[in-house]
């Protein structure tokens, strides 16, 4: 029986000799390159792994996907481990190059699009273009989450290719997706909570973009003859753009009013009668301005809306000077709002200050309750300078008298 056991053992030692006879040297160079690689990966050093990896690719000439996804991994973290920047802008170089070579076999995994796009940014000289098509790749994979840094380096990488390009046709679509992709971008950020620093740093290249309304009015009805055909999406988009209107202050611009019709066409909703509301307050029209807010509470029962939407009615009733009404919807405001209402009312009283008293001292008296009213809503800065309108000491002293009750408020103030 052993000496069967060895016979066998002879044999297949004979047989493997005479295998590893049949290799050439390269086939032996190549599997050593390997089998070094897979050792250094067991000990973690990654940075001795890429090398033999890489030196492998070259002798081997016939690596597999399973070689080029250790590689790449082992790159990967050589790159996340390495100090020095010298070393780790080659490294970076190299993988983007290992990349393009697996890509070119057929084994580059489309699930590393965003991460490929975001070396291909880090190096000297980027493939804009290139890195454009992996990140709108990456972005648009269902359940997507890229990182901060992806984002960031998205957008800039796509405002430069807007700068850097002189065609007509492609600086529009560009400015096109500069503009729907911020709004797109800058929800992400706030949906997975993000830092402000990213945030910060797509609106500064959003706003090198669109500084004023001359950089986005004329290009407006192009983008809205591209509308998407989806109800939900394509009322997003007029909302993002109103938004864009609004922030940029061109809300007296047709083009805008042209955005509200639509919003109202597409859906008429809360969001589109307040849109048509706080457009008719831009032109002025004030009496059709509240009657449209009073439609629009009527569109919702959330009770933190309804009183925002109570203050808009209060803002523009006290701006068409309908001070007497202004301040009845103001004093009925609770909620969030309760402080911006009890401003308003201040500047009410102050501004029918001189048609409320008989008297020169009824009349200052007024500016006292506008004091009241202005600490209230937390601005002492308007209530002292209410209180330097109102009576004197000597004023009261004159008229024998510490109080005065204000017919016009049914309210009572004391010196």
């Amino acid at each position: 029986m052993k000496l069967q056991k060895l016979l066998l053992s002879a044999l297949v030692l004979v047989s493997l000799s005479a295998y590893s006879q049949d290799e050439t040297e390269q086939e032996r160079e190549c599997k050593r390159m390997r089998f070094l690689a897979g050792e250094d990966l067991k000990i973690k050093n990654y940075s001795g792994a890429s090398t033999y990896y890489l030196k492998g690719e070259a002798i081997c000439g016939n690596y597999d996907k399973a070689n080029y996804d250790r590689m790449i991994g082992s790159i990967r973290n050589t790159i996340s481990a390495e100090t020095d920047k010298v070393k780790k802008t080659a490294y970076i170089d190299t993988i983007i190059g290992v990349y393009d070579r697996a890509e070119q076999k057929g084994f580059y995994d489309q699930a590393n699009d965003l991460i490929r796009a975001t070396y291909m940014m880090q190096i000297a000289k980027p493939n804009r273009a290139a890195a454009d098509v992996l990140y709108s790749r990456g972005f648009a994979k269902v359940g997507a989450v890229p990182s901060e840094t992806q984002i960031q380096y998205y957008y800039t990488n796509l405002n430069a290719l807007y700068v850097e390009s002189t065609n007509d046709t492609i600086k529009s679509a560009l400015k096109k997706r500069l503009i729907s992709d911020y709004f797109s971008l800058s929800k992400m950020v706030s949906d997975l909570k993000m830092s402000a620093k990213t945030q910060d740093n797509i609106t500064v290249s959003f706003n090198n973009i669109v500084r004023s309304c001359a950089d986005i009015l004329p290009d407006l009805k192009g983008f809205l003859a591209t509308l998407p055909q989806d109800k939900e999406m394509k009322k997003k988009a007029v909302v993002n753009f109103m938004t864009l209107l609004e922030t940029k202050k061109c809300t007296d611009a047709k083009e805008y009013e042209m955005l509200v019709d639509t919003l109202n066409m597409i859906d008429p909703s809360l969001d589109g009668k307040l849109a048509k509301a706080r457009l008719l307050v831009s032109k002025k029209r004030y009496s059709e301005a509240v009657a449209a807010f009073k439609e629009a509470k009527m569109m919702t029962t959330e009770s933190a809306k309804i009183e925002e939407i109570e203050y808009m009615i209060a803002s523009t009733q006290f701006n068409s000077g309908s001070y007497n009404v202004a301040y009845s919807t103001a004093m009925g405001i609770s909620g969030e709002n309760r402080s911006e209402a009890l401003h308003l009312a201040a500047q009410c009283v102050a501004k029918l200050a001189n048609g409320c008293g008989s008297s020169t001292i009824e009349r200052k008296a007024n500016y006292l309750y506008a004091a009241r009213l202005a600490d209230q809503a937390g601005q002492g800065g308007t209530a002292a300078k209410y209180r330097a309108a109102a009576p004197t000491d000597t004023e009261w002293f004159d008229a024998g008298i510490s109080s005065i009750n204000l017919s016009c408020w049914n309210v009572t103030v004391s010196k």
